[in-house]
């Protein structure tokens, strides 16, 4: 299930991996849900699918992905830190399935952020291994500017299990907003830059709203030119690999190099997507 070990450079998706992930903003259309569901029930869906993979079973694993995405907007409890960070895990697991690198790198900086110190198993992604370069990118990357959360008119607004006045522009969250006896009336896994769920947030502000722009844009056009940057030396590195005057010896090292500064270029990528959507959504609030 996992993809073999690289025996090429994979430059022929990294120009473009910022720039897909901006299509897959909008949220899954979930179906209304019956009763609600226990945190715990949540949690162990999750953990099947984290024993799928280590199993390499591609269906089991995807089956319960997309059970634990059908139950998240039932969950009817708090869904605690530890919680948020394995579905970020399982979310990271998915896009590297998919060879999303950017999803994947922007997943692993949700969990890190939810749960800070998590090391990614070696049994899982050894050394070298894609996988473990789009954790390294992921602990490397410079997180942006976060929106502010329009007060709701009663109750509170959870992200990756803390209550929070912003979130996240440039990377995943888990949001809930609880209502003023702290019944839970939403709950969601919102993508970088995406909508959150209508919580009857308080109007006014504006200006404050308005003024969080300029660091977003700042911050977006600082990511821009530095992917830029990260994917001139991958290139670079990937016409020596194919250079035929080029030493054998060499060619393991220049594919390393092409691989990890293209992941850097595709991780910086996607934070110039989330804090440029997080720029345009800070100005219509």
């Amino acid at each position: 299930m996992t993809p073999p070990s690289l025996t090429r450079p994979l430059m022929g998706l990294c120009p473009v991996l910022g720039l897909v992930f901006a299509g897959l903003t909008p949220g899954v259309a979930w179906a209304a849900c019956p009763d609600p569901v226990p945190a715990r029930e949540l949690a162990q869906t999750v953990s099947n699918g984290d024993a799928a993979y280590a199993e390499m079973d591609e269906d089991g694993f995807r089956s319960s992905r997309a059970a634990a995405a059908a139950m998240l907007p039932c969950v009817g409890e708090s869904v605690s830190a530890t919680h948020a960070a394995a579905l970020h895990r399982l979310e990271a697991l998915s896009a590297f399935l998919d060879r999303d690198h950017a999803g994947t790198v922007a997943s692993f900086r949700a969990l890190l952020h939810a749960a800070p110190g998590y090391r990614l198993p070696e049994d899982l992604a050894p050394p070298n291994h894609p996988l473990r370069i789009d954790f390294e990118v992921a602990e490397g990357t410079v997180g942006a500017p976060e929106r502010s959360l329009p007060r709701p008119r009663q109750g509170w607004n959870q992200v990756d299990g803390q209550t929070a006045q912003s979130a996240p522009t440039d990377r995943p969250f888990v949001f809930q907003h609880f209502d003023g006896d702290g019944q839970v009336v939403s709950t969601a896994l919102v993508p970088p830059g995406g909508a959150l769920p209508d919580y009857g947030a308080k109007t006014g502000g504006s200006t404050a709203r308005s003024g969080s722009r300029v660091p977003l844009l700042v911050t977006a056009g600082a990511a821009t030119v530095l992917s830029g940057v990260f994917y001139g030396v991958a290139k670079s590195s990937e016409s020596r690999f194919w250079d035929p005057a080029t030493p054998q010896e060499d060619l393991q090292s220049l594919r390393g190099r092409t691989n990890a500064f293209g992941w850097l270029s595709a991780g910086a990528g996607l934070t110039a997507v989330g804090t440029g959507a997080g720029a345009f959504l800070s100005g219509r609030w």
